[in-house]
Formats: structure tokens, sequence, C-alpha cells
């Protein structure tokens, strides 16, 4: 089901959901999937080609009530988000990576350009604690959050039946 998502007033692109469980809670957060044609990040050295690449996979996310003190319906930086990619009829992994921080004029989001045939595929991910990128909570009396220390073991959320048709 495509939706539209505009990059300014004049120009646009159509983003499709992936999978059929739409949005999801995983932990503390609500995540959504979509993908849409490959497009150009930078700083290029960091970034994925737009060429060789045949689609742009995202992940929306944003953070519900949480002990860390991410603001409710704040996106969540400082996470590392890896993905495989299943063939949907084999359960034979197609592809794996990671999702990058990044930021589009529909705000941040992980993602990254991908090179995927048309297919049905399951897509899984792996939500790695921010502690792995460095990110510390204060735990004392007077300033701490009520969480005392992050996930230990990385977060999963799957998606299935995704129907990757390249629609551009």
């Amino acid at each position: 089901i495509p939706t539209f998502a505009f990059a300014d007033e004049e120009a646009g692109f159509d983003e499709y959901e992936l999978g059929v469980e739409g949005e999801q809670d995983v932990d503390f957060m609500t995540m959504s999937m979509v993908y849409f044609q490959p497009v150009d990040m930078a700083p290029e050295d960091q970034a994925t080609p737009k060429e060789g690449s045949d689609l742009h996979i995202e992940v929306d996310l944003t953070a519900n009530e949480n002990p860390y003190s991410f603001p409710v319906d704040g996106w969540v930086p400082y996470l590392s988000i890896d993905y495989v990619i299943y063939d949907s009829e084999t359960d034979e992994e197609v592809l794996s990576g990671s999702m990058m921080p990044m930021a589009a004029s529909d705000g941040p989001h992980y993602g990254n350009n991908i090179a995927l045939e048309e297919g049905e595929y399951t897509i899984t991910l792996s939500i790695k604690s921010p502690a792995e990128n460095g990110y510390l909570l204060h735990v004392d009396s007077e300033t701490g959050v009520e969480a005392d220390s992050f996930w230990d073991e990385p977060l999963e959320a799957t998606w299935t039946g995704w129907n990757f048709v390249k629609e551009w």
C-alpha cells in the first residue's frame, strides 16, 4: 500500500509499507518499515551509492514511555540496527547489513540503499543497545533516569510477506 511522502512542496515519491505486520511495538519503541527508490546520501564516502542499488529500506521508530528518558514520540538515537533478509519460500538468507542513522525531509530514521531482486521476503532487525555506541545513563539518585542499564541482548523485530516489486 503506497503512502505519499513529500521531499518538498513540488516533488515527492511513493513510499511503500514493508511486510504485512505494519507498525510494531518492540520493547519501548514503535517501529514501521517502508521502502522506496534508492536515494543520494551524504557524506558520500559513508553512504551506499544510489547507483547499483534497487531500493532504499527505512525503519521509522519512536519512543513510547521508557525508563531511559528518551522523549515520548521522539526518535531514538545511538542505536545500531542490523538486518537480515530471507527468501520467504526457502527461508534462506539473501542479504544482510546495517541500517545507518540519517535524516530526510520527514525527519531522522535508520535506513540504507540495497540491491535486491524482486520477490517475496522476510526481514528481521536486530536492535543493539545505545551503550554499544558510547551512550551513557546517569544512574545517581539526584540526576539519574529510572533504568540502571540498557538491554543486554539485541531486541528483534520481523516483518513477513514483503512482496518487493520495483515500482520506479
